[in-house]
């Protein structure tokens, strides 16, 4: 992420606006979605630093389903930056997204190239049937 966030509402979905590898285009930087080009085991890691004085909470979701919260809690009133990571193993199916969403209203994520969002297939899931009546 190049740019902070500001005032981020609750349950908001975090875009990440600078995308630097996106084979077959399945994040959506407008949306802030990765979609399952094909059924199979993924991994997303997602890092994040806080803005100094927020305390806050994101969540991993699949398909509007809550898989993990990521908590970020800094001293209110200080110049203290706080980062945290978290990674997650799904089974997707071919079109399911997982996005990264805000918890509470009026928060801030910092930029600058710290926090990140990162999703890849690990094993595509080769049993997946096939089209009948081929």
């Amino acid at each position: 992420m190049a740019s902070s966030l500001q005032h981020v509402g609750a349950n908001q979905t975090i875009a990440f606006d600078r995308v630097i590898t996106n084979a077959g285009d399945s994040y959506n930087p407008h949306f802030g979605a990765f979609i399952a080009p094909v059924s199979g085991i993924y991994v997303f890691s997602v890092s994040l630093l806080s803005c100094p004085g927020h305390t806050t909470a994101y969540m991993i979701y699949k398909n509007d389903v809550l898989i993990s919260y990521i908590y970020l809690m800094t001293e209110p009133g200080t110049s203290q930056y706080e980062s945290t990571s978290q990674t997650a193993v799904l089974q997707l199916q071919k079109g399911d997204d997982v996005t990264l969403r805000n918890h509470d209203g009026d928060e801030c994520l910092y930029g600058g190239h710290y926090s990140t969002f990162t999703g890849f297939l690990l094993w595509e899931d080769l049993n997946e049937p096939g089209i009948v009546g081929k």
